[in-house]
Parts: structure tokens; C-alpha cells; sequence
């Protein structure tokens, strides 16, 4: 099988990288104790400037050993669990993900709230073509990891004044999707149609771990091949929780599926009494931008995961705008929800 799209494992480690599936992220609101905005603390370094440090340290991970502030405003939340321990900020000139490490971000760091990242011994790195602000992965395998422990978070994130939220920028042209200005921005992309077309990889058995996860014997893409008309296996939610997940297993959707080697399909496993383990699944869905395609990928652990897709713009009938963060998988446009107050379906 030639799938369009590969992703990469995860894997789950103390200051571990950027994970490949979603987690759960639910928490209950608090109300933490309020904390003056930090003064006397200023940037110095754009964050256009900081991703261009990583391109002139001939895009490869650099740690910055200098005086190096950076200043935005926050423009994700994690409260709907389509956003997994990381936030968005962006400036007048650009907006990048903060690899904070851990949950319910969106009870300490506001919509529009001012923030301040010192990145004197923090790493600028790129994922899939994102580039990202974290600490040096200790295992090598991925260009940054997550700041994990509170001490190490309190010192180099400050929070500054609350603010109104970001107005999106308004995106209107398939080329625009892949200006670099707007990638890691809050962006709306305007007058979109569905494609008829998902992509979702599902393990056998999702508890493994490293290579033996990794295993073509153990991944099954559900996919386009180039030669092959769109299609979506049945699904038309944004996602598919660990239940839906197992619904569309037990009704059959998936049967044509094969293993990544090609050497079986779902129906074959099956028949052969293999247990495909049921966990929640992100998936992405392809919109169309004109002709360039855009993955608006969601993730299996976020509260809108089964909510179906307007009937009227799988049908083609109606067109949809997306507000979200803009960013880049593999030199293609992938697009972030917030929530589903993001979607707007209209004619």
C-alpha cells in the first residue's frame, strides 16, 4: 500500500517529544491563585527572528546559550482536548508552539493573555515542518521535548497582562496556506468543500511500543492511494473515540483496510481471530482550498471527536470556514481546531 501520509510513533518519556496521538487532556476549571503580570521584562528577539535561528543553524535543533526573550499572545486552549500540552503564541511577526508539558494549560494561560518565554537554554527545533520552542530531547529522537517539571517552566515562562483575544487573520488564497508568516498563526481560512477523504492510522496493537509498534505487521493506514478514487470508511466525525472506534471495526467499514506490508486486511485478521485492540483514533479530514488540499486533523481524545460533520458539507452543498492554527505537515497544509466554535458552515 502507497499511503499519502506517514506518521511517525511516539513514544512516552520523561521530557518526551512531540507524541503522535493525542491524549486525554480533560480537567476540571480552576481557579488558580492570581499572579501580578511579571514587569520590567521585555523581548528582545521577535518570534520570526527565533525560527530564523533555525534555519541559519542550517535547520537542525540549535540551543540558544544567550540572552533570548521572546514576547506573544496566546492563542490556543487546551479546555476541548483537540490541543495537547502545548499552546500557541504569536507576535506581530509570526506564531510558534510553546512545548509546555503538561494539562488543563488553558486554566493558567488565557486566550489573549500576554506571555514571555525566556529561551536562554531551551531548544528551537522543527517537527514534520513546524518549528517549535522545548527543551533538547534527551533521547535524540525528536528535535525538542517537552518542559516538564513546574521549576523548569517557571523559569522560562512568565506570564504577562491579560488581554482581549487575537483577531485571526483572514486567509482567502490556496497560497497563502504555505506562507511562512502565517504558519503557527491563529488564522481563518475562508470557503472550503469537503474532499470525500480521511486519513487514520490504526495499530493492532496500540500498547507497543518503539519498532515493535512501528512494525509494518502493526499499523493499518486507512487511506488514498494515488491510483485510487477518495474515500472515507464510513467516517464522518471529526474523529473517533475508543467506542466509535470500535463500532466502525465491528460493523465492517474498516475490512478493506490492509496491513502496512500489504500482507492481509482487516477482514483477514479477522477471520483469523487477531484482537484489534479498540483505542480512541485522530484522524484527518481533507478540505479543499480550490485544489490545494488541507488536513484538519482532530484528535480521538477531544470532547467533539464523534460529532458528525455537517450533513450539507459532506454532501457538497455547503462550503465551511475554519478558525484555527494554521501549520505544516511535510511540506502540506494541516490545520488545528480549537473547538467547534471554529467551524463556520454557510452556502
Amino acid at each position: 500500500m502507497n499511503p499519502k501520509y506517514r506518521i511517525i510513533a511516539a513514544i512516552s518519556l520523561l521530557l518526551a517529544a512531540a507524541c503522535e496521538e493525542f491524549q486525554p487532556v480533560f480537567t476540571t476549571p480552576q481557579n488558580p491563585p492570581m499572579q501580578d503580570p511579571v514587569t520590567g521584562l521585555k523581548a528582545n528577539t521577535t518570534i520570526a527572528q527565533l525560527k530564523q535561528m533555525y534555519k541559519d543553524n542550517g535547520s537542525k535543533p540549535i540551543t540558544i546559550t544567550k540572552n533570548c526573550i521572546i514576547s506573544g499572545q496566546v492563542t490556543t486552549s487546551d479546555r476541548v482536548g483537540n490541543v495537547y500540552k502545548s499552546l500557541y503564541i504569536q507576535d506581530e511577526t509570526a506564531g510558534i508552539e510553546i512545548k509546555i508539558g503538561k494539562n488543563g494549560l488553558y486554566n493558567e494561560y488565557k486566550l489573549g493573555q500576554t506571555l514571555y518565554v525566556d529561551c536562554n537554554g531551551l531548544t528551537v527545533g522543527n517537527y514534520n515542518g513546524m518549528i517549535q520552542v522545548g527543551y533538547a530531547d534527551p533521547t535524540g529522537e525528536y528535535e525538542t521535548s517537552y518542559l516538564e517539571h513546574p521549576y523548569i517552566i517557571d523559569a522560562h515562562v512568565y506570564k504577562g497582562p491579560e488581554g482581549e483575544p487575537v483577531k485571526p487573520r483572514v486567509i482567502r488564497k490556496a497560497d497563502s496556506l504555505k506562507v511562512k508568516e502565517n504558519l503557527g498563526r491563529l488564522v481563518t481560512i475562508r470557503d472550503l468543500t469537503y474532499a470525500n477523504e480521511i486519513f487514520c492510522l490504526i495499530y493492532v496493537n496500540p500498547n507497543l511500543s518503539g519498532e515493535a509498534k512501528k512494525a509494518a505487521t502493526n499499523r493499518i493506514f486507512l487511506s488514498t492511494d494515488y491510483d485510487e478514487s477518495p474515500k472515507t470508511y464510513g467516517i464522518t466525525t471529526w474523529a473517533m473515540s475508543k467506542n466509535l472506534f470500535k463500532w466502525h471495526l465491528d460493523r465492517g467499514d474498516f475490512d478493506a483496510a490492509e496491513l502496512q506490508d500489504g500482507s492481509k486486511t482487516v477482514s483477514q485478521l479477522k477471520v483469523e481471530g487477531v484482537n484489534i485492540q479498540s483505542t480512541a483514533y485522530s484522524v484527518s479530514q481533507y478540505f479543499k482550498m480550490g485544489s490545494q488540499e488541507v488536513q484538519v486533523r482532530s484528535s480521538g481524545f477531544a470532547r467533539f471527536s464523534d460529532d458528525e460533520i455537517d450533513a450539507d458539507v459532506r454532501a457538497g452543498r455547503k462550503k465551511v470556514d475554519f478558525t484555527g492554527i494554521l501549520s505544516d505537515y511535510q511540506g502540506s497544509p494541516q490545520f488545528t481546531l480549537i473547538d467547534l466554535d471554529g467551524v463556520n458552515v454557510h452556502d
